[in-house]
């Protein structure tokens, strides 16, 4: 007998898996709302929840009898996965349960924002005219559909069945279901510019995170409208709103968001009430706001799934999951792959105005010199031979990282390249010495002095920074922003500067004080770097040194 909790649970919920569960000799009971640390059951073996909660390493290790987590949905990037795996608990999902379901609600939407229902009923009781509530027929547009599994079939009968012409792109093309099913496979650049509607039914994971970025949208037909019954990560908020409120776009309809449990009047009511809350999500509740305001969208609370009929089939195939679990046989096991960190690849900037003419540069904004320009081409050949997919680029405000940045991006040819701005890795303010010569400097101080300024530790700068202070910042910037994207399996360049990337070596590598001053951190010179997972320290390192003009390069 295995003791059974339940979190999410609806009244139909309980009776449904009451009904499921009766003929076994478990022991289950419903916890009040979603799972928190506050009420895990340390006596639990297995746990079920729905997507409106998220299962982390703190409440499963609280759980130390926990052998099974019971996705009641077909998602499950609510599970930390990672977790579960170390502590010896399997996951299992609901693959299938609602594929009309779900492609019936898309259409749902799809046709109360391009026939503007919300408004037509609105204008019920007041003064209307037919141009205000006018909207746009379906047939003969185009719609292309974004991801063609159980749900994305469904979508495409549908639209047939609204005379649509239909495209779609799946990353794994089914080639024989496009005569089967009537439409036809395109890239995804050729959807978005052909498509009047986009609709998605893909999952997420990190590579599909934000498919739909700024970018993308922007490459949308002009005009066209946009469903998202998927899951929220998949578009970038922002960008949505920006192409919606310039006209570009002419409406959406979406019943998954990025912070979508901010839908909930408790949740927001809890938040302010908590005074704790991240950037990331004060953002997401002002993007809720926004589009809610907004006449040509329409935002539903994540209901795509909610019909009697396919509760009761994630009801069933949850209750037939946990008895079958305790017959050895897993039929919905989710499979747990050990993500890989991706790459750290350091690139100081190119040769600067200043840095030709040998003066300290420290937090000075000055441009690239034409030399400087024409690295950056050198630079990102050799990167692309190196074979590095880059999927974040990182820069300081400064402009000579920007544009060596922007230079290598240019040569990889990669749009879905994210590119953040982050002075943590800021050049060292050199104080009283910024703009000065170095080589007169040099004979003023003193051959000594000055490479103990230049290259030592804890050397005083007047009104500037030491190397120290350089890694007090450079050193939680890597560990808050950069290690979190290294962890998901991005591979991130960040191109920095001399004294930050001394700094963030010293970390990485574990470098003694007395031992920094030998440490170089050359123009035209790739680090690439292996994290090691337990610790965030690199675990493996290659310098590869670009010689220049000529594009050669050595591995050193």
């Amino acid at each position: 007998m295995a003791v059974i909790v339940f979190y999410d649970t609806t009244e139909l919920d309980k009776q449904q898996l009451t009904d499921g569960l009766r003929p076994t000799d478990h022991y289950w009971e419903f916890a009040e709302g979603e799972i928190s640390t506050n009420n895990c059951n340390p006596n639990a073996e297995i746990i079920s929840v729905f997507t409106t909660s998220t299962v982390t390493r703190e409440m499963i290790e609280s759980m130390p009898k926990l052998v099974l987590i019971a996705c009641r949905s077909t998602g499950y990037n609510h599970i930390d996965l990672e977790a579960a795996n170390d502590h010896n608990v399997k996951v299992v999902n609901v693959p299938t349960y609602g594929e009309s379901t779900v492609a019936e609600y898309a259409f749902t939407l799809l046709l109360a924002v391009t026939r503007k229902i919300e408004q037509v009923l609105d204008a019920e009781n007041e003064k209307f005219t037919p141009e205000n509530i006018r909207g746009t027929d379906l047939a003969g547009k185009t719609i292309g559909i974004i991801g063609t599994g159980h749900i994305g079939q469904k979508a495409i009968n549908i639209a047939n069945g609204f005379s649509m012409n239909v495209i779609a792109y799946d990353a794994y093309p089914k080639e024989s279901l496009q005569s089967e099913l009537n439409f036809k496979y395109v890239s995804l650049d050729d959807l978005l510019a052909q498509s009047d509607v986009v609709s998605l039914h893909i999952p997420y994971m990190p590579a599909t995170h934000h498919i739909l970025n700024e970018k993308r949208l922007a490459a949308m037909k002009r005009g066209a409208y946009l469903v998202n019954t998927a899951r929220g990560a998949l578009v970038e908020t922002g960008a949505l709103i920006e192409l919606l409120s310039d006209g570009h776009l002419g409406g959406a309809a979406i019943d998954v968001i990025e912070g979508e449990k901010l839908l909930s009047y408790d949740e927001e009511t809890d938040l302010l009430r908590s005074n704790n809350f991240s950037e990331d999500t004060l953002r997401h509740s002002v993007e809720i706001s926004a589009l809610k305001k907004m006449p040509n969208v329409i935002v539903s609370p994540h209901n795509a799934y909610n019909t009697v009929e396919a509760i009761g089939r994630i009801n069933k195939i949850t209750a037939d999951n946990i008895t079958s679990f305790y017959f050895n046989d897993i039929p919905n096991l989710v499979p747990y792959k050990k993500q890989a960190y991706g790459k750290l690849v350091l690139i100081r900037h190119t040769e600067s105005e200043w840095n030709a003419c040998g003066v300290w540069s420290g937090i000075a904004d000055v441009g690239l010199s034409e030399k400087g320009k024409q690295d950056c081409q050198y630079l990102g050949t050799t990167l692309k031979k190196l074979g590095i997919k880059i999927d974040v680029g990182i820069h300081t405000k400064l402009s000579r990282t920007e544009e060596t940045l922007k230079g290598i991006c240019q040569v990889l040819g990669d749009d879905d390249i994210t590119v953040i701005c982050d002075d943590g890795v800021m050049e060292r303010d050199y104080g009283q010495y910024t703009g000065q010569d170095k080589w007169k400097l040099k004979e003023e101080l003193g051959e000594e002095h000055w490479q103990q300024i230049r290259r030592g530790w804890d050397v005083p700068v007047p009104n500037g920074e030491t190397l120290k202070m350089v890694y007090e910042r450079v050193v939680p910037a890597y560990q808050e922003r950069i290690l979190p994207l290294l962890k998901k399996g991005k591979n991130v360049l960040v191109v920095g500067h001399g004294n930050s990337f001394r700094a963030l070596m010293k970390h990485l590598e574990t470098i003694p004080d007395d031992a920094i001053e030998r440490v170089e951190m050359l123009l035209n010179q790739i680090v690439v770097y292996e994290i090691d997972a337990e610790t965030g320290l690199a675990k493996s390192g290659q310098t590869i040194i670009v010689d220049t003009p000529t594009g050669k390069s050595e591995l050193a």
